[in-house]
């Protein structure tokens, strides 16, 4: 004990060794209180070392599990049924060690499907949809999921000039060719509205991803297949990570194409540039918490494409597309795509003549039904048709409830004397 240290007395000593070896158990007994499943972790959680690791558990389970889930017609497997079918096999294995569904989906399964492509090359596993897809000009919508994406790439077709028959001509096309030329990514779900209320996705032919974070595989597929995205984000740490990583190879996907994309802000130019039209700031956040060194973050914002005197805002404050309203949002939105020279996409002159063909051939047939089913009648004399129908039909309907008020009366009537000829009889059995 140094000289400057106050002498502790034996008791309070004692007090606190207690107090320190019996912290992790009075946390867990106060958890169980609150959530009395909780008690199912307490081994895991008072347990320094398990036996045995999930991940070793997960290479021996996952076959069977996703055998379970499938079936034996390999029939598409939730990742989520999966996690449920292989929880309680991992978990049984590793003293009740509690198993996320994140850490399952994002890591021991993506890890098994990578180390044993022999096993998993047929497997057909799908993910939860996290955001929306929309197709510009007819208006098909979906959600970005696995399933939901395969499908749409799976019917893709080249656009085609329908012949009119028993419905007019019409143009049937699925995918990117002759009606869009690059995905419109938005990180955030709550902005469809404002894009659809403004037409911006039928204006400058864009394909419209909502996601909800970071990018999903299904959204990164689609990206390849149309080689190109333009998507504006918040200006802080996981916009700006979103932004740059969003066509980068990762663990679950691996880009085929070289893919473009355009970050249409927000950035701290735009942020100043508002603030000084508007003449006030706009409205900021804190910057969010992490584990993570100052250096480290840093580091990663310059891979990230920021600045220097981005990085320095960013390591203390953010700023959210929410600060913006919804004019500025989509004036910067729309100066951004017209800066870079998006411009509409524009089919080959073989498909717009034979296109032309066929919705003039459709009038024509249209102009011809019109004129044998209709004879030429003035405008005034259609008046007076339409007058005298509305009459007859009043009358009509005059008629009805006359007739319907009369039988009730006679209704009425017969009832009353077949009352009273019972009556007569029951007094005359008397």
């Amino acid at each position: 004990m140094s000289s400057g240290d106050e002498p502790r007395s034996i008791p309070s000593v004692m007090t606190g060794m207690f107090e320190r070896a019996t912290r992790k158990w009075t946390r867990q007994r106060k958890l169980e209180e609150r959530h009395p499943a909780a008690i199912r972790y307490r081994a895991s959680r008072l347990t320094t070392i398990p036996r045995i690791t999930q991940k070793e558990v997960a290479e021996e389970v996952m076959q069977e599990c996703y055998k379970h889930v499938s079936g034996p017609r390999n029939l598409p497997a939730q990742a989520r049924q999966i996690y449920y079918a292989a929880r309680g096999k991992i978990m049984e294995q590793t003293d009740d060690r509690e198993l996320s569904y994140g850490y399952f989906s994002q890591t021991l399964l993506p890890d098994y499907q990578d180390e044993h492509p022999d096993i998993c090359r047929h497997w057909n596993v799908i993910y939860d949809a996290r955001g929306h897809c929309e197709e510009p000009h007819t208006n098909r919508r979906f959600g970005c999921g696995t399933l939901e994406v395969d499908n749409y790439l799976a019917k893709l077709q080249e656009p085609e000039a329908v012949e009119a028959s028993f419905r007019d001509a019409e143009v049937e096309t699925i995918g990117p060719a002759g009606g869009y030329a690059a995905v419109f990514y938005v990180e955030k779900e709550g902005f469809a509205p404002l894009w659809k209320a403004v037409d911006l996705a039928n204006r400058f032919d864009l394909f419209s991803v909502s996601n909800k974070g970071l990018s999903v595989t299904a959204a990164r597929k689609l990206i390849d297949t149309i080689c190109g995205a333009y998507g504006p984000h918040d200006f802080d740490f996981d916009g700006l990570k979103n932004a740059a990583t969003l066509c980068r190879d990762g663990r679950r996907y691996t880009f085929r194409n070289e893919i473009k994309v355009v970050n249409l802000g927000l950035r701290l130019a735009d942020i100043v540039e508002i603030e000084r039209e508007q003449g006030h700031e706009l409205e900021r956040e804190p910057a969010a918490p992490s584990k993570m060194s100052e250096d480290e973050r840093r580091r990663l914002l310059r891979d990230y494409g920021a600045t220097p005197e981005e990085i320095e805002f960013l390591l203390e404050e953010r700023v959210e597309l929410n600060a913006l309203t919804s004019e500025q949002l989509v004036a910067l939105v729309e100066r951004k795509l017209t800066a870079y020279g998006l411009k509409k996409v524009v089919p080959d002159e073989e498909l717009l003549a034979e296109t032309y063909r066929a919705f003039h051939r459709s009038d024509e047939l249209t102009s011809r039904r019109c004129a044998r089913s209709s004879p030429s009648i003035p405008i005034e004399v259609l008046g007076h048709l339409d007058r005298a129908l509305l009459h007859r039909h009043r009358s009509a309907l005059g008629r009805r409830d006359q007739d319907c008020a009369r039988g009730n009366r006679a209704r009425r009537r017969a009832g009353e004397e077949a009352r009273g000829q019972e009556k007569i009889r029951r007094l005359h059995g008397c």
